[in-house]
C-alpha cells in the first residue's frame, strides 16, 4: 500500500501542567500508526466557539503527515481515547490543494437549477 498525505487540526486544552506531553502525543500516535509528520504549524491559544469538555480555549496545532489509508480509523480511535486531547479534525491532503467535488453538474441550457 501507499501512504497518502494528511492534514489534520488537534485542539488541546490551553491550561495544564503536561501540555507539552500532550502536544507531542499527536506525533507518537502518528509514528505508533506508522506513519511520519511532515510539518508542525503552532496556531496558539484560541477561543472556542462552544465548550469543549468544559473548556472554553484551546491550544490549536496543525499537522501534515503521511500514513497508511488503513491506519486512518485506527489513528482517529486513538485520538478519541486520548485525554489530552479535546477535538481532532483530519482530512486527505489532496494534490493540488483543492478538494474535490463530487456528484455535482452543471444545468444544462433551459434546465432549472432547484
Amino acid at each position: 500500500m501507499e501512504l497518502k498525505t494528511y492534514d489534520a487540526l488537534i485542539i488541546f486544552p490551553a491550561q495544564g501542567s503536561g501540555e507539552l506531553d500532550s502536544k507531542n502525543m499527536f506525533e507518537e500516535l502518528v509514528k505508533k500508526h506508522n506513519g511520519k509528520i511532515l510539518t508542525r504549524t503552532e496556531l496558539g491559544k484560541r477561543t472556542l466557539g462552544y465548550r469543549i469538555r468544559k473548556a472554553s480555549e484551546g491550544y490549536c496545532v496543525a499537522f501534515t503527515f503521511d500514513l497508511l489509508p488503513s491506519q486512518v480509523n485506527l489513528l482517529k480511535q486513538s485520538l478519541g481515547l486520548a485525554e489530552g486531547i479535546l477535538s481532532h479534525t483530519i482530512t486527505i491532503k489532496t494534490p493540488t490543494g483543492r478538494l474535490k467535488s463530487i456528484g455535482t453538474r452543471s444545468a444544462q441550457a433551459g434546465e432549472r437549477r432547484w
